[in-house]
C-alpha cells in the first residue's frame, strides 16, 4: 500500500504496522469468525493509520482499539443484512409463489377450512374467528361475549379440535 501511494506523515506505516499485524488479525477474526473479514479490518486500520497526519501517541493500542471498532461495526453490518435478506425472502415467498400448483392447492384448502367454519357450532365460531382471524386475547373475547375465560379456552378448543377433525389430512398445515 506504501509503495503506491504516498502520505503525508511523517513516519512509516509499514514500520509502525508490521509487527503488530498478526495480532490485530488474531484479535478481528475472534471478533468476526471469518478469515476475509478480519484482514478487511486489519487493512481498514491500516488505512486509518496511513491517512493520519501523526503518528497516535500508543500506536500498538491505537491499531488493536482501531481494529476492534472496525471488526464490531462489520460484524453489525453483517447481521444487520442477514436480517434484511431474511425478511425481504420472507415476504418475497408471502407474496409471490411461483408454482401454480401451490397456489390453486392453498385456495382448496382455505375454501375448506371456511366451509368447516361455517359449520361451526355459533358459540364456538364466534371465539376461534374472534381469535384466530380478529386476534384478540382470552381476556378480550370473554369481555365480548360476556363469558369467563375458562369458557373461551375451552370453546377455542373445541373449535380446533372440530376443525381439526373436519380437515384431517391437511391438518398439520393449519394448526
Amino acid at each position: 500500500m506504501e509503495d503506491t501511494l504516498r502520505s503525508n506523515a511523517p513516519f512509516s506505516v509499514r514500520e509502525v504496522l508490521e509487527p503488530h499485524v498478526e495480532r490485530l488479525h488474531r484479535i478481528a477474526r475472534r471478533i468476526l469468525g471469518c478469515e476475509d473479514l478480519a484482514w478487511d479490518a486489519v487493512q481498514e486500520a491500516a488505512f486509518t493509520l496511513f491517512q493520519q497526519e501523526t503518528l497516535p501517541p500508543d500506536p500498538p493500542g491505537w491499531l488493536v482499539k482501531t481494529v476492534v471498532h472496525r471488526s464490531i461495526h462489520a460484524r453489525r453490518c453483517r447481521r444487520r443484512q442477514a436480517k434484511r435478506e431474511a425478511r425481504v425472502g420472507a415476504e418475497r415467498a408471502c407474496c409471490h409463489d411461483p408454482d401454480p400448483a401451490c397456489n390453486l392447492q392453498g385456495e382448496e384448502l382455505r375454501a375448506r377450512l371456511d366451509a368447516a367454519i361455517q359449520k361451526l357450532a355459533d358459540e364456538y365460531r364466534e371465539v376461534f374467528i374472534l381469535r384466530e382471524l380478529e386476534g384478540l386475547d382470552y381476556a378480550a373475547i370473554a369481555r365480548e361475549v360476556c363469558v369467563p375465560i375458562g369458557t373461551v379456552r375451552s370453546r377455542l378448543s373445541r373449535a380446533r379440535s372440530i376443525l381439526r377433525d373436519a380437515l384431517e389430512p391437511d391438518a398439520d398445515e393449519l394448526f
